[in-house]
């Protein structure tokens, strides 16, 4: 396989638009869930900012283009280190050799990054995309986040449990108030501890954190034991991605379970609780994100939803950027 590697040439605007609807399309072959015909005007307009304003190349194969990765404009992240992020859509194949044509395309970026100073690299990859997916790991990159999706008219497969389950309103949300945060507090110090050790810094000071669950776009599910509220979860029109696109679908909050409950099904029975309660308002699809170092989490979801997508990071030597001298 000869590829040659070039700067992004706009002059092949719809054909790398085209790639890119390529790579959603294929995932949906694997998660049927995804939406039968996704809004192409996301793609359009996301990736012209993109390579626009970011960076980004092409593979060519005797003259052909067969691929093209491009990353956002360099930013610099809380931590005071530049980064730069390939969305989900910053990337596209034609070629049956999809792990070879994005190690080339990598390869290429990633040098050109580095001597700009890029210490921190997120890539966004569909699940299914295998190749893409283990070249860009077999890299040295790790996963950080995965997003997941299910159908609501798929059934979830709960035991009958003596709670009460109902959606609260926002009036009846300030009378737990102490409650609610406590809830927060407990989610955001399992989070902090082993094996998921993450710092939570973004979710601080937790009483802050309340006034979100009172957003009118906002749909509370809860779970009763008596008068006691035991735990919750949220729903809410999707804000990101193509599914942002999509009048059909929700995004999923977290689950949130007082302990001593914990282990009894009651996260579950809440789930299907609010799946059955959406769709009954026309909602066909259900997405969330969520942490994957987290095993709960993993445990979780992905019983319920299919994976569709990974965000995967990696941290660069500071010794390796700018300019590398070779011995």
């Amino acid at each position: 396989m000869s590829i040659e590697i070039k700067p992004i040439d706009l002059h092949f605007f719809d054909f790398f638009v085209e790639l890119a609807l390529d790579n959603y399309y294929l995932e949906r072959t694997s998660v049927g869930a995804l939406q039968a015909n996704v809004e192409r005007s996301y793609f359009v307009n996301n990736l012209k900012s993109l390579l626009t304003d970011g960076t980004g190349c092409m593979a060519l194969e005797n003259g052909k283009i067969v691929g093209y990765l491009a990353f956002s404009c360099i930013d610099v992240n809380h931590t005071g280190e530049k980064e730069a992020t390939s969305p989900l859509y910053g990337y596209g194949i034609r070629h049956v050799e999809r792990g070879k044509v994005i190690g080339k395309l990598f390869t290429s970026l990633a040098a050109n990054l580095c001597e700009h100073y890029v210490q921190h690299l997120n890539i966004n990859v569909y699940a299914h995309d295998s190749e893409v997916l283990w070249t860009y790991i077999a890299s040295s990159f790790a996963m950080d986040t995965t997003d997941v999706v299910r159908d609501v008219h798929s059934s979830i497969h709960a035991e009958p449990l003596d709670y009460v389950f109902r959606e609260v309103d926002k009036q009846e949300l300030l009378a737990y108030q102490d409650t609610i945060i406590e809830l927060y507090r407990q989610l955001i110090n399992h989070l902090r501890l082993s094996p998921v050790f993450y710092h939570c810094q973004d979710f601080l000071p937790i009483e802050n954190r309340f006034d979100d669950f009172l957003s009118d776009t906002l749909k509370i599910f809860a779970v009763f034991d008596k008068d006691k509220l035991i735990g919750m979860i949220n729903a809410e029109p999707v804000d990101n991605g193509f599914a942002a696109y999509d009048g059909d679908a929700m995004s999923m909050g977290d689950v949130f379970i007082e302990p001593q409950y914990r282990g009894k099904g009651i996260g579950e029975a809440l789930l299907k609780f609010a799946n059955d309660e959406l769709l009954k308002i026309g909602v066909k699809r259900l997405f969330v994100t969520h942490g994957t170092i987290n095993p709960t989490a993993r445990g979780f979801w992905d019983n319920h939803f299919d994976n569709f997508s990974y965000a995967l990071t990696r941290q660069i030597d500071t010794d390796m950027l700018g300019k590398i001298a070779l011995f």
